[in-house]
């Protein structure tokens, strides 16, 4: 279970986390996707913090979305997560 940065599509992000929700609704996955983090730093304005269990069964429901861009393939650990917060 790793921290992953998503790059969303720009000023997407809402959009973004509404049809992720959607998805995790519709496929029951709140066991695969474990938390969800909008940074609130302006940089990250396109970027949304995902605390994943499985990066490969994610990497297949994140693809559906129109506003998903990329992930960061390196995860985060705990400490590097609050940093960007």
């Amino acid at each position: 279970m790793n921290w992953y940065l998503v790059s969303c599509r720009p000023k997407k992000r809402d959009l973004f986390l509404k049809q992720l929700d959607f998805e995790i609704d519709k496929n029951q996955l709140g066991n695969l996707f474990l938390e969800k983090i909008s940074p609130s730093d302006a940089m990250y304005k396109d970027m949304v913090l995902l605390h994943i269990s499985d990066l490969s069964s994610a990497r297949i429901y994140l693809k559906k979305i129109e506003q998903f861009h990329s992930y960061r393939t390196k995860s985060f650990i705990s400490t590097s997560s609050s940093t960007i917060l």
